[in-house]
């Protein structure tokens, strides 16, 4: 049985960092660490966090060798975009000079001009990257 120790002084600083913490993934790491250094095994954290067990002993080490900083840290980037920077660039001078009512019909015309499929929340999501939001119009802000 593995021992996870952590001091009374790491516990608190953990416990105010949560507090503060308002993404829910770098909150779970740190509720993770608090349960096992209140003497939780790592399956039962794994259990209560609905995780792996594997990613509560992984979090574990990273507080250990790299401190809060390495521990929230998320190393994930996703997918690179389907348009290329200047595919996006066009499609944004040609949002600022003519007005859609829906994203559907974005959605249409990026297949249509560069014959690049997206999903209704992928186009959402794009058009917020270019500074556009939804205001019964899509309208830079």
């Amino acid at each position: 049985m593995d021992v996870f120790q952590l001091t009374v002084e790491q516990i608190v600083a953990l416990r105010v960092l949560h507090k503060k913490q308002r993404d829910r993934k770098k909150a779970d790491r740190i509720k993770a660490l608090v349960l096992l250094g209140s003497g939780w095994s790592a399956d039962q954290v794994a259990q209560a966090l609905l995780i792996d067990e594997t990613t509560v002993r992984h979090w574990y080490a990273t507080y250990k060798n790299g401190g809060t900083d390495e521990l929230l840290t998320l190393h994930y980037e996703g997918k690179a975009p389907s348009l290329a920077e200047h595919q996006q660039a066009e499609l944004s001078k040609h949002l600022d000079e003519k007005t859609y009512l829906t994203s559907n019909e974005i959605r249409h015309y990026i297949h249509k001009t560069y014959g690049v499929k997206y999903s209704p929340t992928g186009v959402k999501e794009l058009l917020h990257r270019l500074g556009f939001s939804y205001k019964n119009q899509f309208l830079r802000f």
